[in-house]
């Protein structure tokens, strides 16, 4: 079979979700074409070539980019089967003639030869890996670069676990995985950065949803990357628990190359982080800083300011929190306009305290409908949310963004919020968007064929 792999969106990074397939569906013998939409125009000459098209949706923007694609291509094509496989291939609206969720290749593969009826196929057990084939994707410069000390490096990604130990409530990933994880093979992971790094990579991201949900096996690979190259440093996500957890290990890491973790702080708020079930308090994010700190890595937080109950104080806390912390140079002015998603399964639909607040699922979001509790609040929301996104389609300086959005809600919340100024440089991606952000005007451009 012809198959067309088309990717909307994977948070500025070469699509791992179009090279692991990729080679899975060319080990069984079909032919395989990929696109990726976020730095290419969808041509109309794929179309006409594929006998089935395949979309990746690991997460809330691609996904709702994804849906929008679907129509694209039921209006040029509409006897073309297509699929959405990923993380959210349960939650999107588009009709399609299969959803593959989980650890999909295996699934994929299958409806290549019998697209099926639709229905969502969820795969979480353990599954063969094929090292991801990259050599017809877009070159590492057409992707985010990190920002480190003066120069700009080319940066790849890997991943070397799927799913998580957790069930955070907010989070997609336990609807699918429900607290387990799967291995990616240290062998395939080790050749895949090897191939990176022959592509020009200077830098690697760790795209697990935790890199210490598996110690042993992804400090290994981080090992045997530094030994193979010594000059190549890395990136990696880590929950606040976790840090803690391994607190001894970090020095060691330093000395592997690693220049920063991403962790998801969310609020500085303990009642609303025991909602979410995040596993750690405001006191703990402070004691993961210095741990990092004192280790020579930065830590880049990643937050949730607006959910139902978010008071004006909570929303300037977070702001307070950053600058009182050094965090500025490390929060991209997105980070502080996210509004709760509540997708189709979420562990919080359930919730009492979401109750007085849900209005009615949104299909075209890709999430419920709720309200707020205090208006201003979300007129706080709408003003830092459209700074945000206009900042991201006009590449305006974070530094700039960050006090535009401070003096915002300092006038909104009445609050003596301090600047939110640098003390000194923070490595970055130059990719600002986020995952459960909604997409910008910019992102949908180039989903209309050419």
């Amino acid at each position: 079979m012809r198959v067309l792999l088309l990717s909307t969106y994977e948070l500025g990074r070469q699509p791992i979700h179009l090279a692991s397939p990729a080679a899975a569906l060319r080990r069984t013998g079909h032919l395989v074409r990929t696109a990726d939409l976020s730095v290419d125009d969808l041509r109309m000459a794929d179309l006409d070539w594929a006998e089935r098209v395949a979309i990746s949706v690991p997460m809330h923007t691609a996904t709702r980019l994804g849906d929008d694609l679907v129509s694209v291509i039921e209006a040029y094509r509409a006897d073309l089967p297509v699929a959405t496989y990923g993380l959210y291939a349960g939650v999107g609206d588009a009709d399609v003639a299969g959803r593959l969720e989980g650890e999909y290749e295996p699934g994929l593969i299958d409806w290549v030869d019998d697209p099926g009826d639709g229905a969502t196929r969820r795969h979480v057990g353990r599954s063969d890996f094929s090292t991801p084939e990259r050599y017809d994707l877009p070159g590492l410069d057409r992707y985010a670069r990190l920002e480190h000390d003066g120069k700009v490096l080319l940066v790849g990604s890997v991943e070397a676990t799927h799913g998580c130990r957790h069930r955070c409530r907010h989070c997609p990933i336990p609807t699918v995985y429900d607290g387990r994880i799967r291995i990616v093979p240290a062998d395939e992971v080790s050749a895949d950065i090897d191939n990176l790094v022959a592509a020009g990579a200077q830098h690697v991201t760790f795209g697990d949803p935790d890199f210490l949900n598996a110690p042993a096996h992804t400090v290994s690979i981080l090992e045997r990357a530094h030994r193979a190259h010594p000059d190549l440093t890395f990136d990696v996500t880590v929950k606040v628990e976790h840090i803690l957890e391994h607190s001894g290990i970090w020095p060691d890491l330093a000395d592997l190359g690693l220049l920063f973790v991403v962790s998801a702080f969310e609020s500085v708020d303990d009642e609303t982080l025991q909602v979410l079930d995040k596993g750690h308090t405001r006191a703990d994010a402070v004691t993961a800083i210095g741990l990092t700190r004192a280790a020579g890595i930065h830590l880049r937080p990643t937050w949730l300011p607006f959910l139902p109950w978010s008071s004006l104080d909570d929303v300037a806390d977070i702001f307070e929190f950053i600058a009182t912390n050094d965090l500025a140079g490390a929060t991209d002015p997105v980070q502080l306009a996210i509004r709760l998603l509540i997708p189709r399964g979420s562990l919080l639909e359930e919730h009492a305290v979401l109750a007085p607040y849900l209005v009615e699922y949104d299909s075209k979001a890709l999430s419920w409908l709720w309200r707020f509790e205090d208006p201003e609040v979300e007129v706080l929301h709408k003003e830092l949310e459209a700074i945000a996104a206009e900042a991201s389609d006009c590449g305006r300086e974070t530094g700039a963004t960050l006090e535009t959005m401070r003096i915002s809600a300092a006038r909104m919340t009445g609050r003596d919020l301090p600047p939110l100024h640098a003390a000194s440089p923070v490595p970055r991606l130059t990719e600002s968007w986020f995952c459960c952000a909604e997409p910008t005007r910019t992102q949908t451009v180039r989903i209309k064929p050419r």
